[in-house]
């Protein structure tokens, strides 16, 4: 009797204990999910400040970008002003927001959007771009409610207008921190560093004033503003637990960010109550459950106690006769898995050698090859198990070789007969248990892709060093080119004669030309913008063809225009496509020294422009129509290897291709192929 009064009274200890420990788990639990919750807002906080000065620092670049195209074309026409106007806009997607182009007084050229710079403090602060040097970096500042954004215009060195634009606080704001909610009071706001709130989900009547200056109207849900001016005074980012005006527990981080001049801080809160309500139900409930199970798991316990207590003799006895007999069950079904797993695992590793990347080849010491994987038959043609190592590997070219431990690594080229692939072949040798060599085992991996990476390596290498002396010689020549486009410019508009006004135009473009070239060499790896806009073929090669009339190269060339008739326009960047043009043609007529024909073909097939031409020169050897356009790459006494690369890449930024035919003296044909945008 007293041994089942101390079996009830442990039972009850163990339950007292475990309700006790559940209780306590919980409420650290709680105390860790309400932390985890606290942390995970303030990566929401730093996530959207983020957000939201990616935006801004966007909207800084696309009006530096518009201010460098303003600068560069000298843009007077309004309908330009609308394009660059309406793609930014587009870009940035705001609606709440406008672009303001001013010339070189201040006055508005051309506006767009649902904002213009007509308060004199938005004025003043457009005047600080045409007070500032060229170039200038781009100015923000912030008002109550938008952030302004002004960019100088640079011309020759001074300010020749500016570009300002502005952003919606709230609606940038509502856009990031709607979204945020916690339960039916946890929400996201934003105010600045000197206490003016910014934006407010469910106060939007409170949003510009300042906590500095209140009135009695503020103190109708706030107490008092201790808890933001400590967010104001702090740095950084922050999370945690605060008592709020109100008296609650709430949980709050928050992240700040610089907009130009102003701080911006984005606060994300949210009642503590509400984090933790569900933690504490579900305390109850698993409290209940545990309970009742330990209660029934104790009577059930006392049941059996009583009724199986005869029973365990017996049960003792069986149970030792059923242990002896799974043991030996157990041994038998472990031999059997062992020997499964065993013959599995052989399986895999023949799997793995016959299809692993790289050819193996195992040979004897007489060099007779006993066995070869498959990727081994599929590099070599056929299956070479049971012949000599030596007559495939006799003749051809070590490119590089390496001997370490014992292992032998050399790069091969013409083997097997593939004179366009290079391998690495690894030998090692094969011992026994007596450390003699019984064989050897040759691993063969194709490695073009790596030599042909390396050689490109060295093309970059090439265009690096271009860049950086070409760059010193665009400097030395940029002041006085500089100068002869400005004279032509006013020759041009002084002049009346066609012809020497016709002159002057072929002189402006090619002086321009120069330009290009120049900055193309100085950065070869940064390509010129695409500016598409739509083109007549017939036209742009005409345009092309008057360019190089005078071009003592083109004498003795005779040129046959088979141009489709009504062809429709495309959608192109005119200027690099006529480079393409003039280059391809400058080509052909080296190719033909003593004169010859030139023949240009166009037509629309399958929804593709395209331009053929056909010359009769010596043409291009097979062996090097897949190097033509690389880099560098050229078979003149003069050339540069530059050309024909650049055009490709011309070709492919406008969605193209370029492609050749040649045969070795009958000629070559270029072909350039554009997709069709039809004007509408």
């Amino acid at each position: 009797m007293r041994a089942h009064i101390l079996v009830i009274g442990l039972v009850v200890i163990i339950i007292v204990s475990v309700i006790a420990l559940n209780v306590s788990f919980h409420r650290t639990l709680v105390q860790e999910m309400a932390e985890q919750f606290n942390k995970q807002q303030l990566l929401l906080a730093r996530a959207e400040a983020s957000d939201i000065k990616a935006v801004v620092d966007r909207v800084k670049d696309e009006v530096f970008r518009i201010a460098e195209l303003v600068s560069l074309l000298r843009i007077r026409d309004e309908t330009l002003y609308e394009i660059l106007a309406t793609g930014f806009l587009n870009d940035v997607r705001n609606a709440k927001m406008g672009i303001n182009f001013l010339n070189s007084e201040g006055k508005a050229l051309f506006t767009k959007g649902n904002w213009t710079i007509d308060s004199p403090g938005n004025q003043d602060f457009a005047w600080k771009a045409f007070k500032m040097s060229c170039p200038g970096e781009v100015l923000v500042r912030q008002n109550a409610n938008r952030v302004l954004i002004v960019q100088a215009v640079c011309h020759l060195g001074s300010v020749a207008g500016a570009i300002v634009t502005s952003l919606d606080i709230q609606h940038l704001a509502g856009e990031f921190l709607d979204p945020i909610s916690s339960g039916s009071r946890g929400n996201a706001w934003m105010m600045d560093g000197s206490g003016t709130l910014l934006y407010h989900p469910t106060q939007p009547d409170m949003v510009g004033r300042n906590l500095y200056r209140t009135d009695t109207s503020c103190f109708e849900c706030h107490q008092s503003f201790d808890l933001e001016k400590k967010v104001i005074e702090g740095r950084g980012d922050y999370h945690g637990k605060f008592v709020s005006p109100s008296g609650e527990d709430k949980v709050l981080a928050f992240s700040t960010v610089d907009i130009g001049n102003s701080r911006w801080i984005v606060a994300v809160s949210a009642p503590y109550s509400e984090v933790t309500k569900g933690m504490h139900r579900s305390r109850k409930f698993h409290s209940w459950i545990i309970f009742l199970i330990l209660l029934t798991t104790s009577v059930g316990a006392t049941l059996l106690t009583f009724v199986n207590r005869k029973r365990v003799a017996a049960e003792e006895r069986a149970k030792n006769q059923t242990e002896l007999e799974q043991h030996a069950e157990d041994l038998e079904r472990k031999v059997e898995v062992r020997t499964k797993e065993l013959t599995a695992e052989k399986e895999k590793l023949n799997t793995v050698v016959s299809t692993i990347g790289s050819g193996i080849i195992l040979v004897d010491n007489h060099r007779k090859i006993l066995w070869i994987n498959e990727t081994m038959k599929n590099i070599a043609g056929e299956d070479i198990t049971g012949m000599l190592c030596d007559d495939f590997f006799s003749d051809c070219t070590i490119i590089g070789s390496y001997k370490a431990n014992d292992v032998q690594t050399d790069i091969l080229s013409n083997l097997f007969g593939q004179s366009d692939k290079y391998f690495q072949v690894t030998t090692a040798p094969v011992k026994g248990e007596d450390e003699g060599v019984h064989g050897f085992i040759r691993l063969v991996h194709d490695v073009t892709e790596m030599k042909k990476m390396e050689e490109q390596m060295i093309d970059s290498e090439k265009l690096a060093l271009l860049g950086r002396l070409t760059e010193g010689i665009a400097q030395e020549i940029g002041n006085p080119l500089t100068s002869v486009v400005s004279f032509v410019q006013m020759l041009k508009e002084m002049e009346n004669d066609e012809f020497k006004k016709e002159s002057l135009e072929t002189i402006d473009f090619n002086m321009n030309r120069i330009s290009d070239i120049l900055k193309q060499l100085s950065g070869f790896s940064k390509m010129p913008l695409v500016e598409l806009k739509q083109w007549k073929v017939s036209s742009l090669l005409e345009y092309s063809l008057s360019l190089i009339q005078y071009d003592p190269r083109v004498k003795d060339i005779t040129i046959v225009r088979d141009l489709m008739s009504g062809m429709p326009d495309i959608l192109t960047d005119g200027n690099q496509l006529s480079q393409v043009i003039v280059n391809i043609i400058l080509n052909a007529t080296d190719a033909m020294p003593d004169g010859g024909t030139l023949t240009i073909r166009s037509k629309v097939t399958d929804g593709y422009i395209v331009i053929a031409f056909e010359d009769r020169g010596v043409g291009i050897p097979s062996e090097n129509l897949d190097r033509i356009f690389e880099p560098f790459y050229t078979t003149k006494e003069q050339g540069t290897g530059l050309g024909l690369s650049v055009s490709q890449s011309i070709v492919k930024k406008l969605n193209g291709s370029l492609t050749v035919e040649s045969e070795l003296n009958k000629g070559s044909v270029f072909t350039i192929t554009l997709p069709l945008n039809v004007a509408g």
